[in-house]
């Protein structure tokens, strides 16, 4: 247990004279506003019944019924579109049904596994307002502050939760506010720098903070983005009714500052919390004086997908102490290739020995080869394969095969050469038929070469469909702050090959090879046309690599051993097998949970035919990780073991999902040995089955 809790200990008389004695123990004080911080910080007071923190007044039951609708379709008000963004953010992660265990096992109303009366509503104040990374270049992350009335400065804690994916602020309302505001804790919710940040080039419309919609120049530098392409007047003219957007071209390469954006996130709550109008005090002088600080209030870094890399990435620059503890599932985290080098898998009998890829490597393979790999009677019910890209992969002397099946079977075997497990195989087949890899790929290309949208990137760009480019309509535009996820397909807005002014998969039989392999030979390096390109795409994944080393504080991870969107071989276990060689294991203790029939996208659970009777959502365990992480620090009470959950599916998709479906996570010592994740210098060990000889 950390000598510096438990906090109740310290009172709040003892903190006042602490702050009146000058300066934070780390000289870095809460009191003083932070230069980051941009415009008035107001508050929006939710008494928890008309209107909340968590759910916008729609509760359980509301979250999942039909969207709230807006009084004026063309004109929301800013209370409607935060309403619908939480709605639409909770439902885009989340199984949401009542069969799959939402409102019963997880949930807005779920504290430490029990339903609450409150029904998922949470009253308290929310600050919304803008950061700036300082540089000149990447302006305008929004974060959100969210104090519930239920927080206790004398067992003060904060929950940092950045967005998935590239979503807005409330990208993680569904995940990580979840649990700290049933906790008691603030939060302290960040768009990391992606956000939702839309730019409609033909009239010229752009997305303010708080979601409504001006001209870009009447906007200004409130426009949460505005493209500035020195050729986009050509551009556009060439390419008319297209759409910008935020994280594809912004030219930042915002990835490379997400744990920046998450410690200033942890910053700012702190500065909000000890205003006087919160918990801090003015003396005399009207100074106001430091109350919450780093030793009496708990911080953990917490968050999944995009948002579990950036909590990763903040802890690894944290110099000063300010985060705790990090609690993460299925993270985007992109070990350096060079720390990955010389480590490998055994899973039951395969074995893999390159890990670490980078995403965007892996990703622009599976934008290539899966539309093959997903022709079959497998993926039948839940893909949308094509036997043209499987002729076209051949013809290019890509895949071989004497006939359909085998051409589909020899890119599903290159997917498992280049480290995709087994259990991923039918994950992928909706991941491509949604588009997945396709959106990823085009935009990550955009952002790690910083291009911006006029360079015309592989012929690709974004504009509303859904199978030609069309103008946006004012309803469109108004609703996207609230609908839209930062990354096509998205609200409305699909991805375009500009060789055939068409939707990409609809450009050609072959759904648009040609991209794809141009996004490919960007990775890999084929082209030597596009020699230049490949380096500048190089350079932008060289600056978001991770340092597993660097970790100095516990840390959960948890992972579904299904997941197709992040693999595990390129993501979560190479970075828990360097940190546990090399990493200094008197500052840090990280624990690594891999969780069998569990993915991605939990939100699938409920959609496609088969998921309800295959898998469990993963939401369950990253709840499950942060309880026992704060038990952890706060009592002392141990960590998860680093182990294989072995979990089971329904068998009826009309049953409920239960606790005798999802069996907890147990501490080391009670983890039984089929079940245990072990290194061994530099092979990983993972249990295949744990417990079932099935698998």
């Amino acid at each position: 247990m950390f000598a510096r809790y438990p906090i109740h200990l310290l009172t709040l008389t003892g903190a006042v004279l602490l702050a009146s004695c000058g300066g934070d123990d780390n000289n870095t004080p809460f009191n003083i506003r932070p230069d980051f911080i941009q415009g008035t910080l107001t508050a929006v007071e939710y008494d928890g019944v008309s209107d909340d923190l968590l759910t916008a007044g729609l509760g359980v039951s509301g979250l999942q019924g039909a969207a709230p609708a807006y009084a004026d379709a063309q004109h929301p008000t800013a209370a409607e579109l935060r309403r619908k963004a939480i709605y639409s953010n909770y439902r885009a992660l989340l199984d949401t049904t009542t069969e799959g265990g939402f409102g019963r096992l997880y949930g807005p109303n779920i504290y430490r596994g029990e339903v609450q009366a409150h029904g998922g509503k949470i009253a308290g104040k929310e600050y919304v307002f803008l950061t700036d990374s300082g540089d000149g270049v990447q302006r305008n992350v929004t974060v959100a502050v969210q104090i519930p009335a239920s927080f206790d400065p004398h067992n003060a804690c904060l929950v940092v939760g950045a967005s998935s994916g590239s979503r807005g602020v409330y990208g993680a309302i569904g995940t990580s506010a979840e649990w700290g505001l049933n906790n008691g804790c603030a939060v302290a919710l960040t768009d990391k720098g992606t956000g939702n940040g839309a730019h409609d080039l033909d009239s010229d419309t752009v997305i303010l903070a708080d979601g409504t919609l001006a001209s870009a120049t009447a906007a200004g530098t409130a426009s949460h983005f505005t493209a500035s392409d020195a050729g986009l007047d050509d551009f556009s003219a060439t390419y008319p009714a297209r759409v910008a957007y935020k994280h594809a071209h912004s030219g930042a390469n915002p990835e490379k500052d997400w744990g920046l954006f998450v410690l200033q996130a942890a910053q700012a709550a702190m500065y909000v919390l000890n205003l006087p109008e919160n918990f801090g005090r003015e003396n005399d002088a009207g100074k106001n004086l430091q109350v919450l600080r780093r030793n009496n209030t708990l911080v953990i870094a917490a968050s999944v997908s995009n948002g579990g890399g950036a909590s990763l990435r903040a802890a690894e620059l944290d110099s000063s102490g300010l985060i705790d503890a990090v609690v993460v599932s299925e993270p985007n985290v992109q070990p350096a290739q060079a720390l990955a080098t010389g480590y490998s898998v055994q899973q039951g009998s395969y074995q893999w020995n390159q890990l670490g890829r980078s995403l965007y490597d892996y990703t622009s393979l599976l934008s290539v080869l899966q539309p093959c790999a997903s022709v079959g009677a497998d993926a039948a019910a839940v893909g949308s394969g094509s036997v043209a890209r499987c002729h076209a992969l051949q013809s290019a002397g890509l895949i071989s095969g004497a006939d359909d099946a085998e051409l589909a079977a020899d890119a599903q075997q290159q997917l498992r050469d280049y480290g995709l497990v087994p259990e991923q195989d039918f994950t992928q087949h909706a991941n491509s038929t949604i588009k997945v890899p396709q959106s990823i790929a085009v935009t990550y290309a955009n952002a790690y070469g910083r291009f911006g949208v006029s360079d015309n990137l592989c012929d690709f760009s974004m504009a509303f469909g859904p199978l030609a480019p069309t103008s946006a309509t004012t309803t469109q535009l108004a609703d996207l702050f609230a609908s839209g996820n930062g990354i096509p397909p998205t609200g409305g807005i699909v991805l375009i090959d500009n060789k055939t002014g068409s939707e990409d998969r609809a450009a050609s039989a072959d759904q648009n090879l040609a991209g794809h392999l141009c996004l490919r030979d960007l990775a890999s390096g084929a082209n030597a046309a596009d020699e230049t390109k490949a380096q500048r795409v190089a350079a932008g994944i060289a600056e978001v690599s991770a340092d597993p080393r660097k970790l100095n504080v516990p840390t959960v991870i948890v992972h579904g051993r299904a997941d197709a969107i992040i693999p595990l071989n390129h993501s979560s276990r190479p970075y828990f097998a360097i940190n546990q060689s090399l990493g200094s294991k008197a500052n840090n203790d990280l624990r690594y949970v891999e969780v069998l029939n569990a993915h991605h996208l939990d939100l699938l659970n409920g959609l496609f035919p088969g998921y309800k009777t295959r898998y469990v959502g993963l939401h369950y365990y990253f709840g499950q990780a942060l309880d026992q992480m704060y038990a952890h620090l706060r009592n002392g009470s141990p960590l998860p073991g680093n182990q294989v959950v072995a979990t089971t599916p329904r068998t009826d998709a009309a049953d409920l999902l239960t606790t005798a479906n999802l069996p907890a996570m147990q501490a080391a010592d009670n983890v039984s040995s089929d079940c245990r994740i072990q290194l061994d210098g530099k092979t990983l060990t993972i249990p295949a089955g744990c417990g079932n000889p099935a698998l």
